[in-house]
C-alpha cells in the first residue's frame, strides 16, 4: 500500500526545491490531493505541486504555469497553424484548465502526475487545436489521420522523443497496423476521443451505454493496440534492442496520458 503522507511530502520538499518562488498552503491543497485516484509519482511530484498551486488560484503558480507550461504547449502545437489559432488554442486551454468547474475546482486539480505537467497540457493543447480547426474548417479538410494524432501526441521526455525520431519509419509502421486491428468500434471510439475531442457522456449517447462502458472500450482498444504493436516492433526491431522497450513505454504513456485528459 503507498504511504499518501510520504508521497504528499515528498510533493512539498520537491515542489518547494522546483519552485522556490512559490509557496502553497499544505492545509489547503490536502482535499485536492486526496482526491486523486492514485498517489502521484515522485518523478512528478513538483508538477503536482505546481497544479495544486494552479488549482488554488496562487497568482505565482499561475504566472509559473504560464511562462514553464503553457508557453511549451504552443510549441507543441505550431504545426497545426499560424499564431492566431495558437493564441486562440491557448487561450481556450487556459480557460478550460484553470477556471473552477462550477462549484468544483479546475480541472488542473485532476492533474495526477502520471506524466509531466508539460506533456498533460500539451496533449489538451493538441486535443483542443483540433477541436477549434474542426469548428471552423470542414472536417475533411484537415490533412491529419486520428492514428497519426495519438502517435504524435506529446510524452514530456527527452528520452523517449529521442527514441521515437530515430526509428521513425518503424514506429509509424507498427503503430498503424496495430490500430487496423482494432475492431471497427474501437477505432471509432479512438477517433472521437483523441482527434474529434468529443465528451465521453456523448459517444456513450451515440451509443445508449454508460460513459463507463466508453472508458472500458479505450482501454481495451489500448491494451490491443500495445499487444499488437510489441508483436510488429518485435518483426522490425531486434528483441534485445533497449529501443524496442522504450518505444513500447512511449506508446504506453502516450495512450494513458490521453486518456487522464478525457477524465
Amino acid at each position: 500500500m503507498v504511504d499518501r503522507d510520504a508521497v504528499g511530502g515528498d510533493i512539498w520538499c520537491l515542489g518547494r526545491a522546483a519552485w522556490p518562488t512559490l509557496s502553497v498552503d499544505r492545509a489547503t491543497a490536502q482535499p485536492l490531493l486526496d482526491a486523486l485516484r492514485a498517489p502521484p509519482l515522485d518523478a512528478h511530484a513538483a508538477d503536482v505541486y505546481l497544479a495544486l498551486g494552479c488549482a488554488l488560484g496562487s497568482p505565482i503558480a499561475l504566472q509559473l504555469f504560464d511562462a514553464a507550461v503553457l508557453a511549451d504547449a504552443g510549441r507543441t502545437i505550431r504545426r497545426y497553424g499560424g499564431p492566431e489559432l495558437i493564441a486562440e488554442v491557448l487561450q481556450r486551454v487556459r480557460i478550460q484548465l484553470l477556471v473552477p468547474d462550477g462549484d468544483g475546482p479546475p480541472r488542473i486539480a485532476r492533474y495526477d502526475g502520471r506524466a509531466s505537467l508539460r506533456a498533460w497540457v500539451g496533449t489538451c493543447a493538441v486535443r483542443m487545436a483540433l477541436h477549434v480547426m474542426r469548428g471552423t474548417r470542414n472536417a475533411k479538410e484537415i490533412p491529419v489521420e486520428w492514428a497519426d494524432v495519438i502517435a504524435e501526441l506529446p510524452t514530456g521526455h527527452a528520452e523517449l522523443d529521442a527514441v521515437r525520431a530515430r526509428y521513425a519509419d518503424a514506429f509509424r509502421a507498427a503503430w498503424r497496423d496495430a490500430c487496423l486491428q482494432l475492431s471497427p468500434r474501437h477505432r471509432t471510439v479512438l477517433r472521437m476521443c483523441f482527434v474529434e475531442c468529443v465528451p465521453l457522456d456523448q459517444i456513450a449517447a451515440t451509443y445508449a451505454v454508460h460513459r463507463v462502458t466508453v472508458w472500458r472500450w479505450l482501454e481495451d482498444a489500448k491494451a490491443r493496440v500495445l499487444t499488437e504493436t510489441r508483436v510488429r516492433l518485435g518483426e522490425l526491431l531486434p528483441a534485445s534492442d533497449p529501443s524496442t522497450a522504450s518505444l513500447l513505454d512511449l506508446i504506453g504513456s502516450q495512450l494513458d496520458l490521453g486518456l487522464s485528459v478525457l477524465t
